[in-house]
């Protein structure tokens, strides 16, 4: 079938100027489909024959050819474009935003309409009704946001920071807002609180007398501390932390662990990081620090996530017995592969297996009588604290295995975590 066999079929149906060209829309480019159905129906008036490169912008008739009233495919939808791109415009109110994407819930019967054509005419050429909608509501709510709210938005097929979807039966807008993502570092200066928000072990969550109905084990985390005036400037709904691994409660972090902070539905986006990263620090000075905020993309929460850097431990050791030169020596033993089954103080949460992990570097000092300081540099996902005490032979080699006295880690300390070459300093 050709253009115009096509298009003397189509003049037999009621079809409005929208409907009519876009079973065109792939011929010819620059211009609108109801554009395309004025140069088809002025040629078939002066009947004469139509090519696809009659389907030009040059050849847009000066003169609107004669619409119908009614159309049995759209039913009139394309006469509310307007009110539909204001209802979307609406309910964007709250949200800033510098992209959009716009989509329509069309009700069944017109899609079955269009079918109906397509079953006679053949859907060589065409565009689905859903895809003209979607266009023509967001070429006219990015007019609406220019001319009203002063915004230079742009249509983001991979990742908008607002989603709208116009239900047209409902009559009603449903919006996604994408999260806000902002990646960075953390220092943590406290023994006594968790990387995340850790649900009270009594209650679940629910809130309890043992939490004082908090819901939380934990009073503050890195987590709540950082989002807190994140979240409070963003006016967001709530945030989930993404780490680079954790350290423990009782551990110190001092080589800058990264991060991906996650703002559920911000309604702000424009925000000052610079000042808010003082504004944290200022507020939190004994217990964490923060360097290097900056707003990235989605696929960095899953590069953070499935980060593997060699990390490097500094750990005070108490020791059951004194120990010699000799016995201290021995501890060189313990670079290269160790072995360590699931901790017994993990074993609640971790899966029962056998890890191997490498001991990359180790060094020691004595600093008392019972006392040593080891530094130790290992693979990522090396249990420190059993590699000193050996966890009832759960980890071998271990400190207490090699120099043959009992020995626990008193405290530890993260002091560096290996980062991608690729990073700036910090």
């Amino acid at each position: 079938m050709d253009i115009k066999e096509k298009a003397k079929m189509l003049e037999e149906r009621k079809l409005c100027d929208h409907c009519f060209g876009r079973q065109f829309a792939r011929l010819g480019h620059g211009l609108e489909n109801y554009e395309r159905a004025w140069i088809i129906k002025e040629r078939l008036e002066e009947g004469k024959n139509i090519e696809e490169g009659d389907i030009d912008p040059a050849k847009v008739p000066e003169k609107e050819i004669e619409k119908k009233e009614d159309c049995e495919v759209c039913e009139g939808l394309f006469k509310d474009l307007d009110k539909f791109a204001k209802r979307v415009f609406n309910a964007l109110d709250r949200y800033e935003l510098e992209t959009y994407l716009v989509g329509t819930r069309i009700p069944p019967e017109i899609t079955n309409n269009e079918e109906k054509v397509w079953a006679e005419v053949g859907r060589q050429w065409v565009e689905p009704i859903k895809s003209e909608l979607n266009r023509l509501i967001g070429k006219k709510l990015e007019e609406r946001l220019e001319e009203e709210r002063n915004i230079d938005a742009t249509v983001d097929f991979d990742r908008a920071d607002v989603n709208a979807v116009m239900d047209i039966e409902k009559d009603h807008v449903e919006l996604q807002v994408n999260s806000l993502l902002i990646h960075g570092f953390y220092n943590k200066y406290s023994r006594e609180i968790p990387q995340t928000k850790w649900p009270c072990g009594n209650c679940r969550g629910k809130g309890c007398e043992e939490c004082d109905w908090t819901g939380k084990q934990y009073k503050e985390s890195v987590e709540e501390l950082v989002a807190e005036l994140v979240v409070e400037a963003t006016k967001g709904l709530e945030s989930k932390f993404h780490g680079a691994g954790r350290e423990d409660i009782d551990a110190r972090c001092l080589g800058k662990r990264e991060f991906v902070l996650e703002i559920l539905e911000p309604r702000k986006r424009e925000i000052d990081l610079e000042k808010l990263q003082e504004k944290i620090n200022n507020k939190n000075k004994d217990k964490l620090e923060v360097f290097n905020l900056e707003f990235c993309e989605k696929g960095m929460v899953e590069r953070v996530k499935s980060r593997d850097a060699n990390k490097t431990y500094r750990a005070v050791v108490e020791l059951e017995e004194g120990v010699g030169k000799k016995e201290l020596e021995k501890l060189e033993k313990l670079e290269g592969t160790v072995e360590q089954k699931t901790p017994t103080r993990v074993e609640h949460r971790r899966a029962q297996k056998t890890r191997k992990r490498e001991v990359k570097d180790i060094r020691w000092e004595k600093t008392g009588d019972k006392e040593l300081e080891l530094e130790v540099k290992g693979e990522a996902g090396l249990y420190v604290k059993e590699l000193i005490s050996g966890d009832q032979s759960k980890t071998k080699p271990s400190v207490s295995q090699l120099i043959g006295v009992g020995a626990e880690c008193d405290s530890l300390d993260v002091i560096d975590i290996e980062k991608p070459s690729s990073y700036k300093q910090l």
